[in-house]
């Protein structure tokens, strides 16, 4: 949106010069000498100059892609070297993050199998004291 408020601006100026300056005057570079008004010259070199810009972004744009598709397939083959028994396996709650086959989530399960419905009460932990220690030379 910031770039329509640059070049709209820029596009308008071109167009009132070009209108404005409609005389043919004799124009030169090296040997060629050619017969155009400087409204015109100004557009052409400004359609040349968007052409050029455009390509060199375009330029990022692919190498951006390019980065992008390798990283894909990074993940494709990372992914494939999972093991299958951790793919797709349910985990619990809490702890998303453990493999489904690590002790940890199996203590788990078997915790939440035993505990009774009825007999449920929410676990108190305390943290341990902190205690305070002086710092040396005090």
């Amino acid at each position: 949106m910031i770039r329509l408020f640059i070049t709209l601006p820029v596009i308008v100026a071109l167009i009132i010069f070009a209108a404005c300056n409609q005389a043919p005057v004799e124009l030169s570079w090296l040997q060629w000498k050619w017969t155009s008004s400087p409204g015109v010259l100004a557009l052409l070199v400004a359609a040349l100059l968007y052409a050029t810009g455009s390509a060199s972004v375009w330029v990022v744009v692919l190498r951006q892609m390019r980065r992008a598709r390798r990283a894909e397939q990074e993940v494709r083959a990372l992914r494939a070297r999972l093991p299958e028994n951790d793919t797709g396996a349910t985990r619990a709650p809490g702890l998303t993050s453990a493999p489904a086959s690590s002790p940890m989530v199996k203590a788990y399960e078997a915790e939440q199998a035993a505990a009774t419905p009825v007999a449920m009460e929410p676990a108190v932990v305390t943290p341990p004291a902190i205690t305070a220690e002086k710092p040396p030379g005090a």
